[in-house]
């Protein structure tokens, strides 16, 4: 499966997202759900993508915030782990499911 030029639903059960590659360096991610509620906030970051192995892919990015992302994506098996810190310096941690739409 190529993921360029496609778009994902991201599920971390507090959040759900959507991420769409346009390219290997550019994703744009809409914030769909936060804690519940209705967000659709969107940006487009300069990404860097590692293939770790077919499929599975570490991707990292920083936000016009300043807060700093690290995801693993397993493409394979629809998981993905999300680490970021924000300006603040408080680091954050989640895993949730990846499935294209």
């Amino acid at each position: 499966m190529n993921i360029i030029g496609n778009k994902f639903l991201v599920t971390f059960g507090m959040a759900k997202a959507i991420l769409h590659f346009q390219s290997a360096t550019s994703l744009t991610f809409t914030i769909l759900e936060k804690d519940g509620g209705e967000v659709n906030v969107a940006e487009t970051v300069a990404v860097k993508m590692t293939e770790l192995r077919p499929q599975l892919f570490m991707v990292t990015w920083k936000e016009e915030s300043g807060t700093t992302v690290t995801q693993v994506q397993d493409y394979e098996n629809e998981i993905i782990y999300s680490n970021w810190t924000i300006p603040g310096g408080e680091f954050k941690n989640i895993q949730g499911t990846l499935k294209q739409i």
